[in-house]
């Protein structure tokens, strides 16, 4: 059986192999111990944070406001990140922001926290291309089914037009069947319009956000019943065709969800565009979400009606979803995207 000596040095031993940061900190936030980890993560040696405060760890205005959620914690008991794994954005000794995945728990027979910090750059950094592939994809099918397989049936269904033109006025049964024909190739040219529509993000890369919301809203307004208004103001300096993308899918998935499920009269969008940020906006006045759907923190706990597929758009490019939704004011879709640098990106994180 080991010593008491040995499990320390048993456990430091392991506690030095972890990729993860482990650190302990009191109820005033001050670091009591943490692992090796932190250097590779943060920047730092232990030694210079241990008996620090956490929040050197922290974009501003969160490190000087962590000391009093800590304390309405242990004054009120009521949780924000403790007991809650959540992604947030850290700060590196260089001053630099970085995504992290932060769970914290309270060790009940001792009086601190213990929390477990992991980098998560190399996975939303994968995510990211993931996703971009997958809309590259979708471009390069839309693109063959428009100039191959959608030029080709076009051409077939005016061929077939013709001829039923040359048997106007006959009494040639042949000429009723290529009408049928005729009517029934296009339908299957509309349909595949449709599905290129629905693929390709064509109009986004030649037109911008913008102008891709104002194309896809006018065929949601020709299609459906309930009207879809959009407001636009401003433009986006920093144009970046990977944040467009998905702040564009989050826009149709949520129109999408309101005109199948909502059962709204009306849906507006709002597109504000600063030179350093993107707020979108989707509210409807619909019935709210159904009972199984359900949410903490604004944050989706089932599955249901794309939601999942909107979150995890949000997360990769690093923006801030809020959702909110009842039977009395509908549902309200918000997603703020400033990047990862300055209070900004602090603020739609910890908020």
């Amino acid at each position: 059986m080991l010593s008491e000596q040995e499990e320390q040095e048993k456990l430091q031993a392991i506690l030095r192999t972890v990729a993860d940061v482990i650190i302990t900190i009191d109820h005033t936030g001050t670091v009591i111990q943490v692992n090796q980890a932190l250097e590779q993560q943060f920047g730092y040696t232990p030694a210079e944070l241990t008996g620090r405060n956490i929040s050197m760890l922290m974009p501003e205005p969160y490190a000087s406001e962590h000391d009093g959620y800590l304390a309405r914690y242990l004054r009120t008991d009521k949780a924000g990140i403790i007991g809650v794994g959540r992604e947030l954005v850290a700060k590196h000794k260089n001053g630099s922001l970085f995504p992290i995945h932060l769970s914290v728990t309270k060790v009940e027979a001792f009086p601190f926290f213990v929390g477990v910090i992991r980098d998560m750059s190399e996975l939303v950094k994968l995510e990211k291309e993931t996703l971009l592939i997958g809309e590259q994809e979708r471009n390069r099918i839309s693109r063959e089914l428009h100039d191959d397989l959608g030029q080709n049936l076009m051409g077939i269904s005016m061929q077939l037009q013709g001829l039923t033109k040359q048997l106007a006025g006959t009494d040639n049964p042949l000429q009723h069947q290529l009408q049928q024909l005729s009517n029934e190739l296009q339908q299957n040219v509309r349909n595949i319009r449709d599905v290129i529509s629905e693929l390709a993000t064509i109009e986004l890369e030649e037109q911008g956000l913008k102008d891709a919301l104002k194309t896809f809203i006018s065929s949601c307004n020709r299609y459906h019943k309930t009207p879809v208004n959009l407001m636009c103001e401003g433009e986006w300096q920093a144009e970046d065709y990977g944040v467009a993308v998905q702040l564009y899918r989050i826009a149709r998935e949520a129109i999408y969800n309101a005109l199948k499920h909502a059962d709204a009269s009306c849906i507006d969008v709002s597109l504000l565009q600063q030179p350093d940020s993107i707020r979108l906006v989707i509210q409807d006045n619909g019935k709210g979400f159904p009972p199984e759907i359900t949410l903490r923190d604004s944050r989706l706990l089932t599955t249901g009606h794309g939601l999942r597929n909107i979150h995890f758009r949000a997360h990769v490019i690093g923006a801030h979803l809020t959702i909110r939704s009842s039977a009395d004011t509908g549902t309200r879709i918000e997603c703020l995207y400033c990047g990862l640098t300055g209070k900004a990106a602090a603020d739609r994180i910890y908020s």
